[in-house]
């Protein structure tokens, strides 16, 4: 658990860690050099442009819709040839976007309805590594069949490369109570 919170902490405030490009204050629109020195330094990118390129942030918005509404079939378009995908228990998948929309097609028929309350999202360009990648933070309920109601807080980090997801991840914090 303590790894998941960390991970979840780092993420949601690795968005506002910028040392070397200027960005845009929302206050006043004026640019603002970063010259601050920091006691850490990123080991993946702290050279991060927010906001990225809004319509990422519509493209895998429409995807999680398009799971929350279990149409699995429709979703290949939106994902590279070869994906990689981790989740908040360790399971790592890597591989063609067939066998993973295979495994979410059952994910989703063993359930009555599935509901994202999405908190926000946020697309990010990393100027250093030219990536773009987009965050969510929702509430997800899940309703099993013939089971009962599981609510849970998730976060996730979606990469998309040539206008398609490649990569993305999952941190969770589960059976939360209404």
């Amino acid at each position: 658990m303590k790894q998941v919170f960390s991970a979840l902490f780092f993420s949601m405030f690795f968005p506002a860690c910028n040392s070397k490009n200027s960005d845009e204050t929302a206050t006043s629109g004026n640019k603002v050099a970063d010259t601050l020195s920091y006691v850490y330094k990123a080991n993946y990118s702290s050279d991060v442009q927010v906001p990225g390129k809004p319509e990422i942030g519509q493209m895998v918005l429409k995807v999680w819709k398009m799971f929350e509404n279990k149409q699995i079939d429709s979703l290949k378009k939106y994902y590279a040839d070869t994906v990689t995908y981790e989740n908040y228990e360790g399971y790592r998948f890597h591989g063609p976007t067939d066998s993973l929309l295979s495994y979410a097609r059952k994910d989703v028929q063993g359930l009555d309805s599935l509901r994202f309350d999405i908190s926000m999202w946020q697309s990010l360009h990393l100027n250093d590594r030219n990536e773009d990648w987009v965050y969510i933070w929702a509430t997800e309920r899940r309703y099993e069949k013939g089971g009962k109601a599981d609510t849970s807080l998730i976060h996730e980090q979606w990469k998309v490369e040539n206008g398609r997801v490649s990569y993305f991840n999952q941190y969770v914090r589960r059976s939360l109570r209404d």
